[in-house]
């Protein structure tokens, strides 16, 4: 079963990001825009787990949310992955609430230690990713694209959530959700 672990994000929110998506989106080109309903922070990606795992892991996600208070985050701007000269991901960032992002993956990464996951060897850098590059295309953004935001909510749970691809895009269903 391929899962992470995440934040999700208010069908408001989801709703204020697809407005955006729906005005950039004829100037961006190449892009494969993420649905609004499937936007999340991903605090950790695990990938491939057996069913069997789920239990444990609900228990780590529930001890991460035990540890953490509920936190603002701030959406605004538009980034690039690897680089604006060379864009393969759009996101959009965070200017309030990185840091407590960063203090929830840190606590997660902790736990799940502990039960035999390993930790990310990449930095954590959070981020909403909206779009990713079509296949063997280079996506071109127009030096007058317009940033994104701000818009603000409050981050109060943290969830177990499965993930099928498909061929008209990944299907998400929450598995297990913990409230912070």
């Amino acid at each position: 079963m391929r899962t992470f672990i995440a934040v999700e994000i208010p069908k408001d929110v989801q709703e204020g990001i697809g407005d955006y998506i729906h005005t950039v989106s004829g100037s961006i080109r190449n892009v494969k825009w993420v649905i609004p309903y499937n936007l999340h922070f991903t605090i950790k990606f695990l990938g491939e787990v057996d069913p069997g795992q789920v239990p444990v892991l609900q228990e780590c996600v529930a001890a991460t949310a035990s540890e953490l208070d509920p936190f603002r985050i701030s959406l605004n701007g538009l980034g690039f992955f690897p680089s604006m000269n060379k864009p393969r991901v759009l996101w959009i960032g965070t200017d309030g609430g990185a840091d407590h992002l960063l203090e929830m993956f840190q606590t997660l990464e902790n736990h799940l230690e502990r039960v035999g996951v390993d930790r990310e060897t990449r930095p954590f850098s959070p981020h909403l990713t909206i779009g990713r590059a079509r296949k063997d295309k280079k996506i071109t953004v127009p030096s007058d694209v317009p940033e994104f935001g701000p818009l603000h909510f409050n981050a109060n749970s943290l969830a177990l959530i499965k993930s099928t691809l498909t061929q008209k895009g990944p299907i998400y269903e929450k598995q297990f959700e913990s409230l912070l």
